[in-house]
């Protein structure tokens, strides 16, 4: 079959869960034995337009849109005063990537078109009018509206909260209609699946979890050497308000109880796009990375990763990374959605600062807890969770809804 997959992001370098999470699916589809072609056509902001002319990913043909992505203050207000979209799904509405997409549908006549994303869904009328024989399928990163929602419910200043709210609503009232335009719809977690039904009843037939994998290694890595010093990771994008918002409460509520402890500790921060409010967080106990493209020496070492997310969605990759590299971590209920099921415990959940502070400190203290965590972690990333099974049933998918349809001939 031909796949032409869209994306409002570049999804190189893997730096963040929601590029990782797209470009599983680009090694996937390309060199999945049932697709003979896969496109890639994704929007890129401008300032990553260097990666963008260095990736050149083997086996699929990529074209990339630039575009401006920023999230200023101006742009969202004269959005709220004169449009009725949602804010963040109308700055994806580009002339550019419809006459790109316009192009890439008489040239590689697609089997399944692959939205990733909700910030891709406007462009699905297009395939729609000019591919009715392809399949369109939306995976969706999260159910988008709750996040600002959660976003609107924490904020206390009574202007922003009044904007982020009203475009909460926005975000659900476009959320909703957008579910109706795809054949088939990828939720990344159960609990996605059930907001995606409770706001849209329509779409249970046509609904699938697939959550997001991991690339895995062959064994579980070793442990970090013990010398005494509970070596701590924090690991995220930082241009995001809700891990701002995370961060934030770890250094202000958390490290203060590990140091009462007397905990032996130092925390490595790491994140593109680094806010100056964090950066002069840098002193004995904390290092402020910012940006770094190889991660390895600093997750090899680490003990103990740290996942305080209060506001967000779907489900955190980054976890799934940790499990893959056996590293144990302590996440929020929110941070650990989707992933904290199951009858063996693979990530220690607290919501509190207290609690979390005390599920650092319950396994910094205890080496045996530490091992537990790896393996039942690694075992539990192991057995679901890897790239190459949930690629294959998905295809496995689209090939079964294809045949269904007697109009369309796949090869």
């Amino acid at each position: 079959m031909n796949l032409l997959q869209l994306a409002h992001r570049l999804p190189w370098p893997p730096i963040d869960g929601g590029k990782k999470g797209t470009l599983g699916f680009v090694d996937g589809y390309r060199r999945h034995p049932e697709v003979s072609r896969h496109a890639l056509l994704c929007m890129c902001p401008q300032e990553e337009a260097t990666w963008a002319a260095e990736w050149k990913p083997q086996g699929t043909e990529l074209h990339v849109d630039l575009m401006d992505a920023r999230n200023s203050i101006p742009r969202v207000l004269a959005n709220t005063v004169f449009s009725r979209k949602p804010f963040n799904m109308a700055k994806y509405e580009r002339r550019s990537f419809e006459q790109r997409l316009h192009e890439a549908l008489v040239r590689i006549r697609p089997d399944v078109v692959h939205f990733d994303s909700l910030h891709t869904t406007s462009y699905a009328s297009l395939v729609r009018a000019q591919a009715p024989q392809a399949l369109r399928v939306l995976r969706c990163h999260n159910a988008e509206h709750v996040i600002l929602q959660r976003l609107a419910d924490s904020e206390t200043q009574p202007m922003k909260k009044a904007l982020i709210g009203l475009q909460a609503r926005r975000l659900h009232a476009y959320e909703a209609a957008a579910l109706d335009a795809f054949d088939l719809i990828l939720a990344i977690t159960e609990a996605d699946a059930a907001r995606f039904r409770a706001m849209n009843p329509r779409v249970d037939a046509r609904m699938i979890v697939v959550p997001a994998g991991a690339d895995l290694p062959d064994e579980l890595p070793p442990a970090p050497a013990e010398g005494g010093l509970i070596r701590l990771l924090h690991v995220a994008a930082m241009d995001w308000l809700p891990n701002q918002a995370g961060l934030r409460w770890l250094i202000i509520e958390v490290l203060p109880l590990l140091d009462a402890a007397g905990l032996n500790y130092h925390l490595d921060i790491v994140g593109k796009n680094m806010p100056e409010e964090f950066r002069s967080y840098t002193g004995a106990r904390v290092t402020v990375h910012g940006f770094v493209q190889d991660l390895a020496p600093i997750t090899s070492r680490a003990h103990v990763a740290l996942v305080p997310l209060q506001v967000g969605g779907g489900m955190r990759v980054k976890i799934l990374d940790y499990w893959a590299m056996g590293v144990p971590v302590v996440a929020t209920p929110v941070g650990a959605e989707g992933l904290a099921d199951g009858a063996e415990p693979a990530v220690s959940v607290a919501a509190s600062p207290a609690g979390f502070a005390g599920a650092i400190l319950n396994l910094a203290q205890s080496s045996d807890e530490r091992a537990c965590l790896r393996a039942s972690a690694f075992r539990k990333v192991s057995e679901s969770y890897g790239w190459p099974g949930i690629v294959d049933g998905l295809v496995a998918r689209y090939r079964a809804l294809l045949a269904a349809r007697p109009e369309v001939a796949v090869e």
